[in-house]
C-alpha cells in the first residue's frame, strides 16, 4: 500500500512538474543555423531608463529590431561592478572582484596573462557560489570554436582556467571598433567585446552609443554581404558600488530553432528557463546563449540558461515600456521593504494592545466587532500584496502610492465577500473564506508562472535574483499558514457533522490537502521548492495525526520526516537525469551533492539565514516574539485572551491547526535560507486571524 502511494506520487510530480524538456509554446530558444559567428558587446551601468529614439538613437535600434530584457545585474554582493560582470561571463556562475569600496578599473594583460587573477580565485573560493571561471573558453575550445577578447573586460571573459588570455586585443579607437569586431568574427565563433562602464571617467551613455552603432553599421555590411552575425548587448553589472539597478539586455540578428530572428513578430521579448519571466534575464543567462548562439551543444552545468524568444508588445515604445514598468516595480518594492516589516509588525501590535486597553475600560462587547472586522482586514493585506499585481499600479505617477493603495483596495474587497457571503453562517466560515483565497491565489500564481509574486511587498525581489518562478519563501510560509488554519476550520466543521465515517473523512481531506501541495510546491517546473516538501510533511504531521485521533510520538514524527526526505531525494534525482541545460536548481543541487560542492550551498545558505537574523537587535529579538505569539495562541486561557478559548472548544480542530503551524513554522526557518522572515510572514496572517475569529465568539460579545 505504501509502495502503491509513493509510486501514484511519484508519478504526480512527474507529470505536472515537467520534468520532460519544456514544451516550445511561444518560446523558442535561440539556436545557431550555421551562418555566422556571434557577439557580445558588454558594457556596464546602462539602464532602459537611460535609451531614447533620440539621444541613443543605436541602442533604440535594438530595442525596435531585436528582441529585449531587462537584466538583473546580481552577483555575489548587493551592487556589481564590471569585473563581476565579466567573471559571470567567463564562468556562467555569479561570481565577483573582491569587496571594494569602488569598482576596480580592469586593465589589459600583462604578458597575456589578466592581472589579479589570483585575486578573482580566491574570491571566488571565498563566496561558496563555486564558479569555474574560464569554463567558457574552455567548454567552446572543447567544441572547436575559437573566442576572442577585444578590451580589458572581454579579456576577463575569454581567460582560461589558469588566467591566461592569449586571443585578446586592446579596443580600437573610436571609428575603427566596427572593423575591428566584424574582422575578429571571421576567425572566431565566440567575440566578446568590453564597450566600458557609463560610470568611467571620459565615458557616456552617448560615447556607448556611438560605440554600438559602429559595431551595428559593420556588422549590417557584413550581412549584406552574406556573412550573417547574431549580436548580444548586454549591460552586464550596476558598474557602481553605491545603487543597483536592473539593466539593458538585447539580441539582434539571433536566430531560432525555427529559423525566425529577434525582433521578428513573436520574437520582441527576452527569456530564460532560469527566470520563467516574459522581458527578464540575469547575467548567467549569457555564457549558455553565447554558447548556444555559436552551435556549442551541453557543455558545463551553468547557473543560467539558453536565452529565449518570447512574443511581446508591438513596436519599440511598447517593448520600451514594459521594461520601465518593470525598473519601476523593483525600485518601488526596494523602497517599500525597507519599512514595511517594522510599520506592518507595529500596526498589529497598536491595534491589539488598544483593542485590550478599550476591553478593560468599557468590556469586550464593545470592541468585538471592532476586532472582528479589523482582523478580517489585517488577515486579507498579506494576499492583497499578490493580487496588487494585476493591477497597472506601475504606470502612476506616484507607484509607492499606488501599490498601497491597491493593496489596501484588494483587503477591502475580500474583507467584504468575507462577511456578506453566505459562509458567514458557519462558525469561523469569513475566516475560511480568506484562507481559503489566500491559498487559491497562491497555487494559481504558481500554476501559471509565478506573476504576481515578482516584486510586490511580500513577493520576490528581482535585485535579489533568488528566485524568479515556483514559490518564494514568504510566499510558502503565507501559503502553509492560509492552508492549516483553512483545514482547522473545515475539519472542524467535518467533525461537528452526524456523519458516521467523519474522522476518516476528515483525515482523508487533510492528507489528499498536504499532497497535494507537496506536489504543486515541489514539483521542478511549478513550486520547485526544495525545502517545502520537509516544512510541510513535518509541520503538518501535527494536525493529520490529531485529525484522525492518533497520539502524536517521536517516532510517527521520525516516519513523516524520513518519508518526506527521500521523497525529495528522488525528486531532486529526477531533476539531475534530465539534460544540464533543462534541469532546476533541484537537479543542479543534486549535481552539486555528487561533485561535493554541496557543502558549500548549503554554508553560503546557512549565513544567510544569520545574516537575516543578526541585521539588527530588532531582528535578533523577533524569534522570541514570535515563541510568545504562538505560545499565546496556542494557551490563550494562560494569557487571559477572551474568546479565543471558546472558539478552540466550538472548533476543535482549530488548536491542533495552530500547533502544526508551530512546528511548519520552526521547521521552515531552518530548511528555508530566508530564516527567520518565514515565521515573521506567516504571523502576519495567524495574528488578525485569531483575533477576528475571537472577536466573533459569543463571549466577547456578551461583554
Amino acid at each position: 500500500m505504501i509502495r502503491r502511494l509513493l509510486t501514484t506520487l511519484l508519478a504526480l510530480l512527474l507529470a505536472v512538474g515537467g520534468f520532460a524538456a519544456p514544451a516550445s509554446g511561444t518560446d523558442r530558444t535561440p539556436a545557431r543555423t550555421g551562418e555566422g559567428p556571434v557577439i557580445l558587446l558588454g558594457f556596464a551601468g546602462l539602464t532602459f531608463e537611460d535609451v531614447h529614439p533620440d539621444r541613443t538613437p543605436h541602442l533604440w535600434r535594438l530595442v525596435s529590431e531585436g528582441a529585449v530584457g531587462t537584466m538583473t545585474p546580481r552577483s555575489v554582493r548587493d551592487t556589481s561592478c564590471a569585473a563581476d560582470g565579466w567573471l559571470g561571463v567567463a564562468s556562467g556562475r555569479r561570481a565577483a572582484d573582491e569587496p571594494r569600496p569602488t569598482c576596480r578599473v580592469l586593465a589589459d594583460p600583462i604578458g597575456g596573462w589578466v592581472p589579479d587573477w589570483d585575486v578573482y580565485l580566491a574570491q571566488a573560493a571565498e563566496d561558496n557560489y563555486t564558479p569555474g571561471v574560464g569554463a567558457l573558453t574552455q567548454t567552446a575550445e572543447d567544441a572547436g570554436v575559437a573566442v576572442r577578447g577585444i578590451g580589458p573586460g572581454a579579456a576577463v571573459g575569454t581567460a582560461a582556467p589558469d588566467g591566461r588570455a592569449e586571443d585578446w586585443e586592446p579596443l580600437a579607437p573610436a571609428g575603427e571598433r566596427g572593423a575591428q569586431v566584424v574582422d575578429a568574427a571571421e576567425d572566431a565563433g565566440i567575440v566578446l567585446v568590453d564597450l566600458g562602464s557609463v560610470y568611467a571617467p571620459g565615458n557616456s551613455v552617448t560615447d556607448l552609443d556611438a560605440a554600438v552603432g559602429e559595431v551595428l553599421t559593420a556588422v549590417d555590411a557584413a550581412g549584406a554581404e552574406g556573412r550573417h552575425t547574431s549580436l548580444v548587448a548586454a549591460s552586464l553589472a550596476d558598474g557602481r558600488t553605491d545603487e543597483s539597478r536592473m539593466q539593458f539586455s538585447a539580441v539582434y540578428g539571433g536566430r531560432d530553432a525555427s529559423g525566425a530572428s529577434a525582433g521578428e513578430p513573436g520574437a520582441e521579448l527576452l527569456t530564460s528557463p532560469s527566470t520563467r519571466q516574459p522581458g527578464l534575464v540575469q547575467v548567467s543567462d549569457l555564457t549558455p546563449t553565447l554558447l548556444s548562439l555559436a552551435g556549442v551543444q551541453g557543455g558545463s552545468n551553468f547557473a543560467g540558461a539558453p536565452m529565449q524568444f518570447q512574443d511581446g508588445p508591438d513596436g519599440a515604445g511598447g517593448k520600451h515600456q514594459l521594461m520601465l514598468d518593470r525598473q519601476t516595480a523593483v525600485l518601488t518594492q526596494q523602497s517599500i521593504s525597507a519599512w514595511m516589516y517594522a510599520a506592518w509588525g507595529g500596526l498589529l501590535l497598536v491595534g491589539l494592545v488598544l483593542c485590550t486597553v478599550m476591553a478593560r475600560r468599557s468590556g469586550t462587547a464593545r470592541v468585538a466587532t471592532l476586532l472582528a472586522g479589523g482582523g478580517m482586514l489585517m488577515a486579507s493585506l498579506p494576499v492583497s500584496t499578490y493580487l496588487v499585481n494585476l493591477l497597472p499600479w506601475e504606470r502612476s505617477t506616484s507607484p509607492d502610492v499606488a501599490m498601497l493603495g491597491g493593496v489596501i483596495g484588494w483587503a477591502i474587497v475580500l474583507t467584504a465577500l468575507a462577511v456578506a457571503g453566505p459562509w458567514r453562517r458557519l462558525r469561523g466560515g469569513s475566516l475560511a473564506f480568506v484562507s481559503a483565497v489566500t491559498v487559491a491565489v497562491l497555487a494559481a500564481d504558481v500554476l501559471t508562472g509565478s506573476r504576481l509574486q515578482m516584486s510586490t511587498m511580500l513577493g520576490e525581489p528581482l535585485l535579489i535574483a533568488s528566485r524568479f518562478y515556483g514559490i518564494g519563501n514568504s510566499a510558502l510560509a503565507l501559503y502553509c499558514t492560509a492552508l492549516l488554519v483553512g483545514l482547522g476550520l473545515a475539519c472542524s466543521w467535518l467533525r461537528s457533522s452526524t456523519w458516521r465515517h467523519r474522522r476518516w473523512v476528515t483525515t482523508t481531506v487533510v492528507i489528499a490537502a498536504v499532497l497535494a501541495s507537496c506536489g504543486l510546491l515541489a514539483a521542478p517546473g511549478l513550486g520547485t521548492k526544495f525545502g517545502s516538501v520537509p516544512t510541510l510533511v513535518l509541520g503538518s504531521a501535527v494536525f493529520a495525526l490529531a485529525a484522525a485521533g492518533i497520539r502524536l510520538s517521536w517516532k510517527r514524527l521520525l516516519v513523516f520526516g524520513g518519508g518526506a526526505a527521500a521523497l525529495m531525494l528522488a525528486v531532486l534525482f529526477l531533476d539531475w537525469l534530465r539534460p544540464a541545460e533543462a534541469r532546476t536548481h533541484f537537479g543542479r543541487f543534486f549535481d552539486s551533492i555528487l561533485t561535493g560542492e554541496a557543502g558549500a550551498v548549503l554554508m553560503r545558505k546557512i549565513g544567510m539565514n544569520v545574516d537575516i537574523l543578526t541585521q539588527s537587535w530588532m531582528t535578533l529579538l523577533l524569534p522570541l516574539l514570535i515563541a510568545v505569539v504562538l505560545w499565546a495562541a496556542i494557551s490563550p486561557a494562560r494569557f487571559r485572551i477572551p474568546g479565543l478559548a471558546e472558539q478552540y472548544r466550538r472548533l476543535p480542530l482549530l488548536r491542533p491547526a495552530v500547533i502544526s503551524l508551530a512546528v511548519l513554522l520552526a521547521v521552515g526557518t531552518f530548511i528555508n535560507d530566508s530564516g527567520v522572515v518565514v515565521p515573521a510572514v506567516g504571523m502576519l496572517f495567524l495574528v488578525p486571524a485569531l483575533a477576528s475569529c475571537a472577536g466573533s465568539s459569543e463571549e466577547m460579545r456578551r461583554g
